[in-house]
């Protein structure tokens, strides 16, 4: 009775070291082969231009002078000690900061909204994402006409009642960029947080209501908890994109009256126009590096949130 067993078992032990030995002389060229184009695209796309971008950041290249002269860190002290890159920075940084945090409480609010049924959902919830299937670019040049003191419809209303306030100057600029960011991208968060309250289990609103939990209760106790991953997400996604605002604002105002609204991609896009290859390649990096350190803890935290 051992006989046949030992027959059947020694094949299979022999074929699974067989099988073990095989393994790694065929995984590597494999892995190599199905890598290939992820490599390429990355040392095209992504390795190619960062040296490249090092590379202009440490010479001296204008359009005067288009042959690269060595300066070493010279156009990261340029860009350093300059009075615009900080002001641009620190109004790129309040920029993101408002903007992100008004967007992720209206977008969770109408989710909060739009998850109950009422007359006219359908037609509601296309209007309210309408917004964000209008390009930045096309947004600015609409409101810029609505705008302008001279042709504008809303400046005119306020004529009309005596109201003779310039929307696009120094005073009321900035709030006007945030309201109109806020405007475009809060359909954004919107249908990442309508998505993420489709997936809330309906046992749980069972049984907050036979524990007499009123909404707000249940919102704060149950329905937030549950999805601060997607607001984490949401948070970031929406604060990266602000962070480098640039057609809206440039087709606006310019980065203006004076540098008021100059954002940090626009303040790189003013020096690259002048012909300072440089010096805006030094800027790009320095922004580049700003923005990395957060690259790992946003990782760590979708894929602590994904498990």
């Amino acid at each position: 009775m051992t006989a046949p067993s030992s027959l059947t078992t020694r094949p299979t032990i022999e074929g699974r070291k067989g099988s073990r030995r095989r393994r790694p002389a065929n995984r590597g060229p494999a892995r190599w082969i199905l890598s290939a184009p992820l490599l390429v695209f990355l040392a095209l796309f992504v390795a190619f231009p960062i040296v490249y971008g090092v590379q202009s950041a440490l010479t001296s290249k204008t359009l005067l002078d288009p042959t690269p002269t060595w300066v070493g860190l010279g156009n990261f002290g340029a860009v350093l000690t300059d009075a615009g890159f900080w002001h641009s920075a620190l109004f790129t940084l309040l920029y993101t900061v408002v903007v992100t945090g008004f967007e992720l409480a209206f977008g969770f609010g109408l989710a909060l909204l739009f998850d109950k049924d009422f007359p006219g959902k359908k037609f509601l919830l296309s209007a309210v994402i309408l917004p964000i299937m209008i390009a930045p670019a096309l947004m600015g040049i609409m409101f810029r006409l609505l705008l302008n003191s001279n042709i504008g419809l809303l400046p005119g209303f306020l004529h009309s009642i005596g109201v003779d306030v310039p929307l696009l100057g120094a005073g009321t600029v900035v709030p006007m960029l945030m309201g109109l960011d806020v405007l475009q991208w809060t359909p954004f968060t919107f249908l990442l947080f309508h998505a993420a309250l489709q997936s809330v289990p309906g046992e749980l609103h069972e049984a907050a209501q036979l524990d007499r939990a009123n909404y707000p209760r249940f919102v704060v106790s149950i329905l937030i908890p549950l999805m601060v991953p997607t607001i984490f997400i949401a948070g970031f996604l929406r604060a990266i994109d602000a962070f480098r605002t640039f057609d809206t604002i440039n087709v606006l105002t310019s980065g203006g009256p004076g540098d008021n609204t100059t954002t940090l991609s626009i303040y790189i896009y003013k020096i690259l126009s002048a012909g300072n290859f440089g010096t805006a390649s030094a800027a790009a990096l320095i922004v580049a590096l700003i923005m990395l350190p957060l690259v790992p803890v946003v990782v760590r935290r979708i894929t602590r949130g994904a498990v």
